[in-house]
């Protein structure tokens, strides 16, 4: 990287990350999808494997910044995700300035801070997610194969971006047709050494961590983590009944994301009279951003919009080619993004789900056996009964995972008094159960428990 390039990339974090630092949430919250904050820093903390496909990548870097003097902790995962969508910003105004064609700097600026205040990626810039991390990551990668670096590299930052969210796979094809076939070794060799994170999976499970999915010590369970079979199902699965309304909820959403007037500078950089040396390339960015739309489109689950940050990030670099020719004008569209969306991303005054959380937990009996509804409830809890020691003499059980054997074995490892563990019967596990502890029902969306 020059000094120009270096300046772009610097000027562009920079501001970017000045303004997530003004919205960030200040603690834990379920904004923005953020349901699964919890479970990610608690395994991040106690070294454990989250949901999959584990995210080792994460969890691995969740520990050292886990270290920092920084708290409440949540505070320390929420600065990590604004600085990795920061990095990433800056990542995408460098390499836009290496494009053909392409010789300014604010314009470059201007594609960086586009994708920066673009809102759904601002959500995740100011919450605990994954998405911060595999945005970089991505971004590392379009660096690499849009800037001619060696093919091993660019290898290496798409293997790792794939342990950092399976959509990754979604790539490939690109970075296939941007190698020549000669290099698909040398490409292949990095992806290899890129996904040596999800090797750490057994050891993790060796940890201790209260959050150990799957238990993976054996190839077909650490497969069964890896490979997300568990939420294989949700893929291309949306009822048709519902292909329309989400059509139009979501044909708004994605206009919203660079405002229309950037949709349609994007339209005009894919024209061939003005893109004429990037035509191929274009094509190939624009192909690649669809496939990640559909994908998302038809994911069966209610915060699959998340799953469209990839194709925002090669919507971007789309972008370039208009905004070289408006220059200086180009950073309007970031100001725009930016008045726009300010005030809807801006967490910076918290919410009640830690005083909700704690006035919850000092409610429940002693010695409690405290019994969750699913994945939101249960992640908040570990975060603050394991991460940060409140209530040690309570045992927290969720419905939805005691269907899983493995979750029934590390329950009866961890607690050895408790019965009825052998089989998935929760009726029966309450039954044999309450006769030694007090038992209560914990709903956090309820805000209460029985």
């Amino acid at each position: 990287m020059n000094r120009e390039t270096a300046v772009v990339a610097g000027v562009t974090t920079s501001v970017a990350l000045g303004v997530y630092l003004l919205t960030l949430a200040p603690d834990l919250t379920w904004s923005h999808w953020g349901g699964d904050g919890g479970e990610l820093i608690t395994a991040a903390v106690t070294l454990g494997i989250p949901h999959p496909p584990g995210y080792p990548t994460y969890i691995l870097l969740g520990k050292l910044i886990s270290l920092l003097p920084i708290r409440p902790i949540a505070l320390t995962f929420n600065l990590f995700s604004a600085l990795c969508i920061a990095l990433a910003a800056g990542l995408l105004a460098s390499t836009a300035l290496r494009l053909p064609r392409t010789t300014h700097q604010l314009p470059s600026i201007a594609v960086g801070l586009s994708l920066a205040f673009a809102p759904l990626v601002w959500s995740q810039a100011v919450i605990s997610e994954v998405y911060g991390l595999n945005l970089l990551m991505l971004a590392l990668f379009l660096w690499s194969l849009l800037g001619k670096r060696p093919f091993w590299l660019s290898g290496l930052f798409l293997g790792l971006s794939i342990t950092t969210h399976l959509t990754s796979l979604l790539i490939i094809p690109l970075a296939l047709a941007y190698t020549p076939p000669a290099n698909w070794p040398r490409l292949g060799a990095g992806i290899l050494v890129g996904l040596m994170p999800f090797l750490a999976l057994p050891w993790l499970a060796t940890t201790g961590s209260p959050v150990i999915w799957g238990q993976p010590t054996t190839l077909s369970d650490w497969w069964w983590v890896v490979s997300g079979r568990i939420y294989h199902a949700n893929a291309f699965a949306l009822p048709a009944q519902e292909v329309w309304a989400r059509a139009v909820v979501w044909g708004k959403l994605l206009i919203m994301q660079l405002t229309p007037v950037g949709f349609l500078l994007i339209l005009a950089g894919l024209h061939p009279a003005l893109t004429r040396a990037m035509r191929r390339p274009n094509v190939l960015l624009a192909a690649t951003a669809v496939l990640y739309t559909l994908y998302a489109f038809t994911y069966a689950t209610l915060d699959s919009t998340v799953l469209l940050l990839p194709a925002l990030l090669l919507g971007a670099v789309l972008l370039m080619p208009a905004l070289h020719r408006l220059r200086a004008w180009a950073l309007l569209l970031p100001l725009a993004l930016l008045l726009i969306n300010f005030s809807q991303q801006d967490l910076h005054q918290g919410d009640d789900l830690r005083v909700r959380t704690e006035t919850t937990l000092q409610q429940a009996p002693d010695h409690a056996i405290v019994l969750t509804p699913g994945n939101e409830t249960i992640f908040t809890l570990w975060y603050f009964h394991h991460v940060e020691k409140q209530r040690p003499d309570v045992i927290l059980v969720d419905e939805n995972l005691f269907a899983f054997t493995w979750y029934r074995q590390q329950l009866a490892q961890t607690y050895p008094g408790l019965q009825q563990l052998a089989v998935d019967d929760w009726t029966g596990f309450i039954a044999a159960n309450q006769a030694s502890r007090p038992i209560i029902f914990i709903d956090l969306h309820n805000d209460g428990n029985n």
